[in-house]
């Protein structure tokens, strides 16, 4: 079935909000079926932390310093967006490691590699980084994940060091600039037809979401009902293998939180799904 939307996301692969978007797009997958495409630009939120500041997150101390300030506002903002994180043992940044290009320029390297896996690859990189405090700036780190998600070592490895891979991050770079990307998460919306492509900046909601659709398709795309069961989950988790409990709440039709961990404790229980619990959330993933 051809796509009515294109939802562009320019993100880094450390970024929170970023991270805090993941339930936006899985109410988008379950309340759109097969009607969303999500393409992935990497923006290279960090060149140099030495050189980094973000005055209003409080982040500007540096590699001595930055790791305590983005995990204070790493905190603040999971009350907002409510996925979780480890901050116990984060160490992201230091002289070794300052910048996160390499984290973008592995993206592009997997989609060299094998595009059906670059975004899972993309997602394994976000999970290492804010839930299991893994310093994924280090190359060795990139290609562990990388084989975690089923790509080749050799060839991710030879990937990640090509011309090819850095030169299409820096065309992702440029693609930034010419959206007029200034914060990330940003997100470009496009329909099918000849109406103007919407740009929305920051963190957005899933019903605002729901507001540029209907718009972009003069109402004619409307979201269908997800309601939760043990096969919609069973899908879902075919193409997410693990989901945070946010991503279960939003993506389907609960009539409140305490009957969405009602829900996923009676699957935990019987074993069909597996707990991971995670700072102030968990994970679930299905059972052996």
């Amino acid at each position: 079935m051809k796509n009515h939307i294109t939802i562009t996301n320019f993100t880094d692969p450390v970024c929170i909000w970023c991270w805090g978007t993941e339930p936006i797009f899985r109410a988008l997958e379950t309340h759109y079926p097969d009607l969303i495409e999500f393409r992935y630009v990497m923006g290279g939120l960090v060149d140099d932390i030495n050189n980094f500041a973000d005055p209003g997150n409080g982040i500007d101390a540096g590699a001595e310093g930055a790791n305590e300030q983005i995990v204070k506002h790493w905190i603040e903002a999971v009350e907002v967006h409510g996925m979780p994180v480890q901050p116990e043992g984060f160490h992201l940044f230091s002289n070794e490691f300052p910048s996160t290009y390499p984290q973008n320029i592995a993206y592009k390297a997997a989609q060299i590699v094998d595009p059906g896996k670059a975004d899972a690859y993309l997602r394994r990189i976000r999970e290492a980084t804010l839930t299991e405090a893994k310093v994924t700036g280090d190359v060795d780190v990139l290609i562990e994940l990388a084989c975690e998600v089923g790509l080749e070592r050799a060839v991710f490895s030879k990937a990640l060091k090509s011309k090819e891979a850095e030169q299409a991050f820096h065309a992702d770079l440029r693609l930034n600039h010419e959206a007029g990307v200034e914060v990330f998460p940003s997100f470009l919306v496009e329909a099918d037809g000849e109406r103007e492509p919407v740009l929305l900046r920051g963190f957005i909601t899933y019903e605002k979401f729901k507001d540029v659709i209907r718009s972009l398709t003069q109402g004619t795309l409307l979201p269908t009902a997800a309601s939760p069961s043990m096969e919609a989950i069973h899908a879902l988790l075919a193409k997410h293998p693990k989901l945070a409990f946010e991503e279960v709440y939003k993506a389907f039709d609960f009539a409140s939180r305490e009957q969405a961990h009602l829900f996923l404790e009676d699957l935990i229980g019987k074993q069909i799904l597996i707990k991971e619990e995670v700072g102030l959330s968990y994970f679930v993933r299905m059972g052996l």
